[in-house]
C-alpha cells in the first residue's frame, strides 16, 4: 500500500507538470504548438520551468500537511493555511474565499458557490489517509471543499477523494466507477450522469471524448475526463500524455488522471526520470510515507 501513496502523490504532481503548460490551449491549439507533450516543457508563460507544478499540487499538499499535524480534517487549520498560497494561478472561486478568510469570515461561511474544480484538486490526501471509510472520506471530501467551494464543487471533491479510495482498496474499474456514481448520485445527477458516460466512452478516440465531455475547469467536464483517461490507458506514461494533450484545463485533469493510474500501478510504474526531475520530488515523497503512517494510526484506532 505505501507504493500506492507514493504512486498516487508523485504521480499528481508529475501529471500537474507535465499538463502545466497547454492549461488554456484547446485540443488542436495544443497539437500546433506543442506537437506532442511527451516530457516536462517550461510554461509558455514564463512563470513555471519545466518539472514545476502549479497550485493544484501546492494545495494538495498543503491539505496534506494539515491531515499530517492534526491526524483529522481541521477545516480551521486548513483554511490557515491556504492562506499561505505562494502561486499565481489560483483559480477566482479559491481567490475569493481566501479574500473574505482574510476579512476574519469563519471558515463555514467563506466558500463561494462554483462548480471549478479546485476543491477537488487538493482532495487526494483524504482519499488515501481514510479510505478504510468510504463514509469518512465522503464527509471529509466535502468539508475540505467548504472552506472555499460551496455546491457542484463540493461533489467533485467526493467524487475525486471516493475514486482515489476505492483504488486504495484494490477495487476493480467497474467496482469504483459504481460506488463513485452511485454516491455522487446523491447529491449531483449530472456529474454522476457524466461519470458514468465517461465511462462508457472508454476506448473511444480523444477527440471523440473531449467533443462529447468537455475539458473546462468545471468538475462537470474535467474529473470525468480525467477518469475516462486513467480507465482508457495501462501504463502510466500513456496516461500522463495522453492527459496532458487534451487543452483545456490540462494541468488538472492531467494531475487528476496521473495520480488516481499512479495509486493503482504503484510508484515503480511511474518513469523514474520524471520523478527526479520533479519539483521537490523528495518532500512529496516523505509527504507520502507519513500520510502512509497515519493511515495505520487512525485505521487502528488512533483519534479521528
Amino acid at each position: 500500500m505505501l507504493k500506492k501513496f507514493r504512486g498516487a502523490m508523485l504521480g499528481f504532481a508529475i501529471g500537474d507538470a507535465l499538463g502545466m503548460p497547454a492549461e488554456g490551449l484547446k485540443l488542436d491549439e495544443v497539437r500546433s504548438v506543442f506537437g506532442k507533450i511527451e516530457d516536462f516543457l517550461d510554461s509558455p508563460l514564463g512563470d513555471l520551468k519545466a518539472g514545476e507544478w502549479t497550485d493544484d499540487t501546492e494545495q494538495m499538499l498543503i491539505l496534506a500537511e494539515s491531515l499530517l499535524s492534526r491526524r483529522y480534517l481541521d477545516p480551521a487549520d486548513l483554511s490557515k493555511r491556504l492562506l499561505n498560497l505562494r502561486s499565481n494561478r489560483i483559480g477566482w472561486t479559491t481567490r475569493r474565499a481566501l479574500e473574505k478568510l482574510k476579512l476574519g469570515v469563519h471558515w463555514f461561511e467563506a466558500g463561494v458557490e462554483s462548480d471549478s474544480c479546485g476543491a477537488s484538486l487538493r482532495v487526494l490526501p483524504i482519499g488515501l489517509v481514510y479510505s478504510f471509510n468510504l463514509d469518512l472520506v465522503e464527509k471529509y471530501a466535502m468539508i475540505s471543499a467548504s472552506v472555499t467551494h460551496r455546491g457542484p464543487s463540493a461533489v467533485g471533491a467526493i467524487a475525486y477523494a471516493l475514486a482515489v479510495a476505492c483504488i486504495v482498496n484494490n477495487f476493480s474499474h467497474d467496482e469504483t466507477i459504481e460506488e463513485v456514481i452511485g454516491r455522487v448520485r446523491r447529491y449531483d445527477e449530472l456529474l454522476a450522469d457524466k461519470i458514468s458516460l465517461a465511462y462508457d466512452l472508454v476506448g473511444e478516440d480523444v477527440e471523440t471524448v473531449v467533443d462529447r465531455i468537455g475539458n473546462s475547469i468545471s468538475i462537470y467536464d474535467c474529473i470525468p475526463l480525467a477518469i475516462n483517461i486513467f480507465l482508457s490507458t495501462e501504463s502510466f506514461k500513456d496516461c500522463a500524455v495522453k492527459s496532458a494533450n487534451v487543452g483545456g484545463d490540462s494541468d488538472s485533469i492531467c494531475a487528476m488522471a496521473c495520480g488516481l493510474k499512479g495509486c493503482e500501478l504503484g510508484v515503480d510504474a511511474i518513469p523514474k526520470d520524471w520523478v527526479v526531475r520533479l519539483k521537490d520530488y523528495e518532500y512529496i515523497v516523505e509527504v507520502a510515507d507519513r500520510l502512509y503512517d497515519l493511515r495505520l494510526i487512525v485505521e487502528l484506532g488512533g483519534e479521528i
